[in-house]
């Protein structure tokens, strides 16, 4: 069933509401965590999926960093898609937007555990690791969304 789901960069009046998406799989994710992400004088970026009520469905936390293996890669330690119906449409669309975000990359590497706080997702030999997730071989060419996307 298709329904009307607004992708796009997180707003700053949805911040809090993403972070009940987050507490609710990750119950704790410090809240000075969260700020701390969300602040923006950090390099992480989010992108959220909205039903038309408004609601946060989906949310996606990501960095382009560089990979010492992979080169430049995209990162992303949070990847929610929760919702009691249409959770598969909302995983789409927030992977189809990621695919965009990655595009002068080789590799987009979902997380397969969520992070337990910021440090972990910041601890850069963490991030070295090769064995954490999903790895994705970005197809060339893909072109990238300018994120604001209606599925």
């Amino acid at each position: 069933m298709h329904r009307e789901y607004l992708v796009g960069e997180l707003q700053r009046e949805s911040r809090l509401a993403a972070y009940a998406l987050v507490r609710s799989i990750a119950p704790t994710f410090a809240e000075a965590d969260w700020h701390a992400l969300s602040d923006g004088s950090r390099p992480w970026r989010m992108i959220s999926v909205r039903d038309v009520a408004g609601r946060v469905r989906g949310l996606a936390v990501y960095s382009l960093r560089m990979h010492p293996r992979a080169g430049l890669l995209l990162d992303v330690p949070i990847f929610i898609a929760l919702s009691a119906v249409g959770h598969q449409e909302i995983a789409r669309s927030l992977f189809t937007c990621l695919i965009a975000e990655a595009s002068p990359c080789h590799f987009l590497r979902v997380w397969n555990d969520f992070p337990n706080n910021l440090k972990q997702m910041e601890d850069t030999r963490f991030f070295r690791r090769w064995d954490h997730g999903l790895i994705y071989r970005v197809p060339p060419g893909e072109g990238r969304s300018g994120i604001a996307v209606k599925t």
